[in-house]
């Protein structure tokens, strides 16, 4: 009797394993490629890169191998460029080989976030884990486009799940500060996260755990290897140094002033007014669920249904209780909160937005879980009660984030339509082309579309407003190739071709021009041609 009884419960847990994880699946695969529309800049360029990395083995500015990238001037976080390499090599340089890595990445998020959920707490709580994590907006949105730095949040979970079973195979110490070290090639927050998760949580492994001496060293020893050079970067970028060649990998000095250093406190004049600053950003952030950005959440929903962030905190709290007696501190629950902690500190150092503080939401599910299993200890409805409604909130997301008004204002932000116009422009290849100075960073896709060598641009780049562009001082150019990217420049010639914005107009008006409308952008086309 006990055996079927336990044969049943096998089946009911596996059988609602399937189910989140289809759920989980056709919220990042439903549309994918077309939702969002169009590539974020940022996408676009990282897409470059990989291309120009597999074909030529530079990045676009003429680099080999660079262990961070330069792209627009203050660098672009390069570990996500070399993951995308192989499907580029596959299936060319597409919408859907830049995208596919990052929501593969986060399909494979639930069958981890239900792995260390079922360490923590036992395998009630790892669905519900499992379940929050499949239907959170924040997680449905990032595993849907491909800025670099959303692959951090992943990177990290596989290093704690193999933190998580260091604790009882000392051998996991080595693949878990492999994944911390590559964590720091993921995205610029990480040289804050990562020394602050270790400083907390090594000592914990090896007081509660005592584990072997050789497991640590091996694993520390692997850790400063993989991170070396990317602590040279940050070393070379901090003290103005020269770039630095390790064989084909090149180290290299950045243009104009790193992100790391223009964002954090420690280098602003008043370092304590800014962590200030930065603490009040970081709470209104989380408090509110939003920021400035489309690409980030879709209204009402924030990161995780707006109304949550009170039950994450108690559940926090929950967590910090655990640890009243010291003798009886949990393994799983220290390291958790060690996650937590150094996810706070990201905040405390730079002022965030929902992608610079993205590591600390999926411990943010972890809190709420155990805040809500609290509350069901004492009311038995409360968990039923909360997964109902967070059910239903999921199902007016999904129509939000698939609906109109999201699509409209996600294809403004995402250049929707440029790519295929600049195509549609370059077919006839006698003419200049002229592209609209009201998207920033236009370049990007003109090099997505041309593809040139390195060698037949660089040389001759004309850097436009050197020292006075609003954005990042060096990094756009006036010209590159046939591509023109101030329109004033194309006034003179009757020939030139212009991709604009909708509500632009060339400014030649003395010339017929045939028209094309593809999606936010339009082509104009002299009617004689030479």
């Amino acid at each position: 009797m006990i055996f079927i009884k336990s044969m049943a419960q096998t089946i009911k847990t596996h059988w609602l394993f399937l189910l989140i994880l289809a759920v989980g699946i056709f919220a990042r695969t439903w549309n994918f490629g077309k939702l969002p529309p169009g590539l974020n800049p940022d996408e676009a360029s990282i897409g470059v890169e990989a291309y120009y990395l597999y074909k030529f083995g530079l990045d676009r500015n003429g680099i080999s191998y660079p262990i961070h990238l330069i792209s627009w001037g203050s660098g672009q976080n390069a570990l996500y460029a070399y993951l995308i390499i192989p499907f580029i090599a596959l299936r060319g340089l597409g919408v859907d080989s830049i995208r596919l890595p990052m929501m593969l990445t986060g399909i494979l998020s639930l069958p981890l976030a239900y792995f260390v959920g079922r360490q923590l707490l036992g395998t009630k709580f790892a669905l519900v884990i499992m379940f929050f994590m499949a239907i959170s907006p924040w997680h449905i949105v990032n595993s849907r486009w491909a800025v670099e730095s959303n692959i951090f949040p992943f990177i990290f979970l596989i290093g704690f799940v193999c933190f998580l079973k260091a604790g009882y195979d000392g051998r996991w110490f080595i693949p878990a500060f492999i994944c911390l070290a590559l964590s720091l090639y993921s995205y610029g927050t990480a040289y804050i996260a990562i020394p602050v998760f270790i400083t907390l949580s090594l000592p914990a492994i090896i007081l509660l755990k005592k584990i072997k001496t050789n497991y640590v060293v091996l694993g520390l020893l692997f850790f400063f290897l993989i991170s070396l050079p990317i602590a040279l970067f940050i070393i070379v970028n901090t003290f103005n140094l020269r770039s630095i060649n390790m064989g084909v990998f090149t180290i290299p000095r950045l243009p104009v002033e790193a992100r790391y250093q223009s964002l954090a406190a420690v280098y602003e004049n008043d370092p304590i007014n800014a962590i200030a600053n930065n603490l009040k950003i970081m709470f209104d952030l989380l408090w509110k669920q939003e920021d400035d950005f489309v690409w980030n959440f879709v209204k009402p929903f924030g990161y995780f249904y707006k109304l949550t962030f009170p039950l994450i905190v108690i559940g926090f709290f929950y967590l910090i209780i655990s640890f009243k007696n010291l003798k009886e501190i949990s393994f799983e629950h220290w390291l958790l909160f060690s996650w937590i902690i150094s996810s706070v500190a990201i905040g405390i150092i730079h002022p965030v937005n929902l992608t610079r503080i993205n590591l600390i939401f999926t411990p943010a599910l972890f809190c709420l879980a155990i805040c809500l299993f609290e509350f069901n200890k004492r009311n038995k409805y409360i968990l039923p009660i909360a997964l109902l409604s967070l059910s239903a909130g999921f199902i007016f997301f999904t129509q939000a984030y698939q609906g109109e008004n999201y699509q409209r204002r996600a294809a403004e932000a995402f250049n929707a339509g440029i790519i295929p116009a600049i195509v549609y422009a370059s077919e006839n290849r006698n003419s200049v082309i002229c592209i609209t100075e009201q998207t920033r960073f236009a370049y990007i896709y003109a090099l997505y579309v041309a593809k040139p060598h390195p060698s037949e641009y660089l040389d001759s780049i004309e850097w436009l407003l050197p020292s006075a562009h609003p954005l990042d001082p060096s990094r756009t150019p006036r010209a590159l190739g046939v591509f023109r990217f101030k329109i004033s420049d194309c006034s003179e010639d009757p020939y030139a071709v212009y991709v604009l914005k909708l509500k632009e107009i060339p400014p030649n008006l003395n010339i017929n021009y045939k028209t094309k409308k593809i999606l936010k952008y339009q082509i104009f086309l002299p009617k004689i041609l030479p």
